[in-house]
C-alpha cells in the first residue's frame, strides 16, 4: 500500500494535480504513503529500479507571500511544484536575464574561446559591470562568471556580441533558444535585462530554465562562488563579489539576482535542504532574500521526502 500510495503522489505532483485535491485528501495519501514498512522486505535485486525520493506536504502551516510577488518552488529532482504564487504572470526579470543568456551562449560555445572585447554600451554609475575595455581578450568562460556572479552588464553583453554581432540579433537567439526547449511565457530583448521593454518571463519559465541551466556543470559551479577574479591575455586582472547576498548562509548554491525599478527585486536560487535541492523564484518583491528565506523555512517544516 505505501508504494502505491507512493506512486499516486508522485504522478499527481508531477501532473500538477496535487495541489488541487482537498487538503484531507493529500494528508490521507501522505499518511499512507509514510505507514509502517513490511516485516520482512524483498531482497534487493540488479534490475531493480530506484525511484527518486517524493516531497510530501505533509504540514497544515498556511503560507501567505507578498501577493503581488511571483513566487514558486519546485524540487530539483522530479521538478515537482512546491509552492506557486502568480506563477504564470509575465513581469520583467531584469539581471536574472544574465542566466539564460550564459545558458545559451555555453550552448553554442566553450569556455575556454577567446573573445576580444567589442565597443560596448554606455553605463551609468548605477549599472553594474566589472570594468571590461575594447580591445582586451579574455576566456570567454571569465566573461560568464562575470555576467553571473557579480552580474556584470558590460559581459552579458560582450559575450552576445561576440556570439551574434548586436545585442538585438543574440536576443533573437534566446527566443529561439527557448522555443527548441519547449519554454513558454517569457522573451526577450537585450542580454542583460538592464531595459524592461520587452523583456519578461514567467516565475514558470524561470524554474524551468533554472533546471537546464543546472545541469550544466560550468554554470552550477559558477553560481555558487561569492567571488570572481581572472586576467586578460595582457595580464591586467578584474575581480568583484557575487550579488547574492544568501550564499553567505550555507544554505544556498545560486542562482541569480535581478533589479530594476520595473522590475523590482528578483532572485532564482537554490537551496539545499535536509539532502535534497529547492529551486525558488521570487519576482517583484521589495525583499527578495528575505522572501526567499521565508519560502525556504515553510518548505522544511512542512514537507518531508519520502
Amino acid at each position: 500500500m505505501k508504494s502505491l500510495a507512493l506512486m499516486l503522489a508522485l504522478a499527481l505532483q508531477l501532473t500538477g494535480l496535487w495541489a488541487h485535491l482537498p487538503a484531507s485528501t493529500r494528508q490521507h495519501l501522505a499518511n499512507q504513503a509514510v505507514g509502517s514498512p513490511p516485516a520482512a522486505a524483498a531482497p534487493a535485486t540488479t534490475s531493480a529500479i530506484i525511484s527518486p525520493a517524493l516531497p510530501i506536504h505533509l504540514g497544515t502551516e498556511p503560507f501567505a507571500p507578498d501577493p503581488h510577488t511571483s513566487v514558486l518552488a519546485l524540487d530539483r529532482t522530479t521538478a515537482a511544484p512546491l509552492f506557486a504564487q502568480n506563477a504564470t504572470k509575465q513581469r520583467p526579470i531584469a539581471s536574472v536575464t544574465k542566466m539564460i543568456t550564459t545558458l545559451v551562449i555555453l550552448s553554442r560555445h566553450s569556455p575556454t574561446e577567446l573573445v576580444t572585447i567589442a565597443k560596448l554600451p554606455a553605463y551609468t554609475s548605477d549599472d553594474d559591470t566589472i570594468g571590461l575595455q575594447p580591445g582586451e581578450t579574455y576566456r570567454l568562460g571569465d566573461l560568464v562568471r562575470a555576467a553571473l556572479i557579480p552580474s556584470a552588464n558590460d559581459a552579458a553583453d560582450t559575450l552576445a556580441l561576440y556570439d551574434s554581432g548586436s545585442t538585438t540579433k543574440f536576443a533573437a537567439q534566446m527566443n529561439l533558444k527557448l522555443a527548441a526547449w519547449g519554454i513558454t511565457g517569457a522573451h526577450f530583448t537585450n542580454p542583460s535585462g538592464l531595459q524592461d521593454t520587452g523583456n519578461y518571463a514567467t516565475a514558470e519559465a524561470l524554474g524551468k530554465v533554472a533546471l537546464l541551466a543546472l545541469q550544466n556543470p560550468f554554470i552550477a559551479q559558477t553560481v555558487r562562488q561569492s567571488s570572481v577574479s581572472f586576467t586578460s591575455t595582457a595580464g591586467r586582472t578584474l575581480t568583484a563579489t557575487s550579488t547574492n547576498d544568501l550564499l553567505a548562509t550555507g544554505q544556498f548554491y545560486g542562482i541569480k539576482t535581478g533589479y530594476t525599478l520595473a522590475a523590482g527585486e528578483c532572485f532564482v536560487g537554490l537551496a539545499h535542504l535536509d539532502g535534497h535541492d529547492v529551486i525558488t523564484v521570487v519576482l517583484g518583491s521589495s525583499d527578495r532574500f528575505g522572501e526567499t528565506q521565508t519560502l525556504v523555512n515553510w518548505i522544511k517544516r512542512n514537507y518531508q521526502w519520502l
